[in-house]
């Protein structure tokens, strides 16, 4: 009885190693990894869920059987008990497994192995699965800036420069990669680069620039601009990405407000006199200008502001000034202080201009001058007994005033002369009545 009851125990042991040695090779169990979200998991990810088949090729059945996933850096359980699958009983049926993980940031970007236990009553099976870690977004663009300012806007007609950053956001190395930019506007165009780039050996967070010199239509519309960025990249691994990225390139335009003509009237101004000043200010900038303002700062007095309103490009309008030029006279300097609203918000320029004022009233000047010249004409007549040397004509002075002689002495020929032909034809008349024939009566 102690030989049978030793041969039973020894038949036992044997048919559990046998078991345990049929289960842990390959061909005979199969586990199989799937990934819910795809064949990799990307780094920085959470609750991602793992699902391990396992498929009990023997014709033994198993009780209480239990899956683990044996974790570590840079895998991490998402919640107590996600890295454990309770399976229960395991016959020659498929079972899935069900876990849940995380994976951390920093992970470096490769293929891991993680170990899979199975627990059974019969004893325990290890095995390994593969996770392969990515980024969602290897390369990430970083920053786009106008002309060194990320900040900055740019307006029609300009050429600019257009730097894009980006950075390899990943966890591994990037072979290659290539930058293509589409303006999506024909107004857009590149001037001195091409529009595409291309680098090598982008190690994990590491940068690379790119600058696009373009040019733009001065008659484009003041919009924000959608441009398109093509990412093509290879990994470490040898696997080919490409992704599609948008920047936006704010086209802003600005108002350019500039004195076109400038007109006075009187056209001649005089010292001590009213005025009108009328200023054509023509926006020739690329955006409409609002809420314009004009302040003359000038040593005139009177009215000094003017409002214009909305001025759109390519247009204008006229800013008048009732003055008066006061004491000054010569070239009077004046300074026009413009203020309007435009696409960077209020702005403000200055012109700079001179009016020029004659320090005489009316016709002074002109009278002074002749006055000047005949006096001295008259003097050299009278030493000579001659007219006026150089041919001017002839004044006399009376109380300090300038009076001309020549129309004068005229007037007085032209007066003689009518009222001796009145004279001298009444007289002619008369004569013809007493010569008239004497009348002879017959009787």
């Amino acid at each position: 009885m102690k030989i049978i009851s030793i041969l039973f125990i020894t038949i036992v042991l044997l048919s559990t190693a046998n078991i345990s040695a049929i289960l842990s090779e390959e061909e005979e169990k199969d586990i199989d990894v799937e990934i819910a979200s795809g064949s990799t998991l990307f780094a920085g990810s959470e609750n991602n869920q793992i699902s391990v088949r396992i498929n009990n090729k023997l014709s033994t059945d198993f009780t209480n059987v239990k899956a683990y996933l044996d974790l570590s850096y840079p895998f991490t359980a998402s919640s107590k008990d996600s890295d454990v699958f309770h399976i229960g009983n395991l016959s020659d049926t498929l079972v899935t497994a069900y876990f849940t993980i995380n994976v951390n940031g920093g992970a470096k970007y490769g293929t891991y192995a993680i170990p899979v236990r199975i627990v059974t009553n019969w004893g325990t099976y290890t095995d390994e699965i593969e996770i392969k870690v990515t980024s969602e977004t290897i390369l990430k663009v970083n920053s786009v800036a106008i002309n060194g300012d990320p900040t900055s806007t740019v307006n029609p007609g300009e050429v600019f420069d257009l730097t894009v950053t980006l950075k390899n956001v990943g966890g591994s190395d990037i072979k290659w990669a290539k930058i293509t930019l589409d303006t999506n506007n024909d107004n857009i165009v590149p001037i001195n680069s091409s529009l595409s780039n291309s680098f090598t050996n982008l190690v994990s967070g590491a940068y690379a620039r790119t600058t696009f010199n373009l040019s733009i239509d001065k008659n484009i519309e003041p919009k924000n601009q959608k441009m398109s960025l093509k990412i093509e990249f290879e990994d470490s691994l040898g696997e080919q990405y490409t992704q599609n990225e948008v920047i936006g390139l704010r086209i802003a335009g600005e108002p350019q407000l500039e004195i076109a003509r400038k007109t006075t009237n009187p056209s001649i101004l005089q010292a001590g006199s009213d005025f009108t000043l009328t200023l054509k200010i023509e926006n020739i900038g690329t955006a409409d200008a609002d809420n314009v303002k004009l302040q003359l700062d000038s040593k005139f007095n009177g009215d000094n502001e003017s409002y214009l309103g909305r001025i759109e490009k390519d247009d204008y309008a006229n800013g008048v000034f009732y003055l008066n030029t006061g004491p000054n006279s010569g070239n009077v300097p004046c300074k026009l202080i413009i203020t309007y609203i435009g696409s960077q918000g209020e702005s403000t320029s200055e012109k700079n201009f001179v009016l020029s004022v004659s320090s005489q009233a009316p016709g002074s000047s002109q009278s002074k001058s002749i006055s000047q010249t005949s006096t001295r004409g008259t003097s050299s007549s009278s030493a000579q007994g001659g007219p006026p040397s150089g041919g001017g004509v002839p004044f006399i002075r009376i109380n300090s005033v300038s009076i001309p002689i020549i129309p004068i002495i005229v007037a007085i020929i032209i007066l003689i002369v009518a009222v001796g032909g009145a004279f001298f034809y009444k007289k002619k008349k008369k004569n013809k009545k007493e010569i008239a024939p004497l009348l002879v009566d017959e009787k």
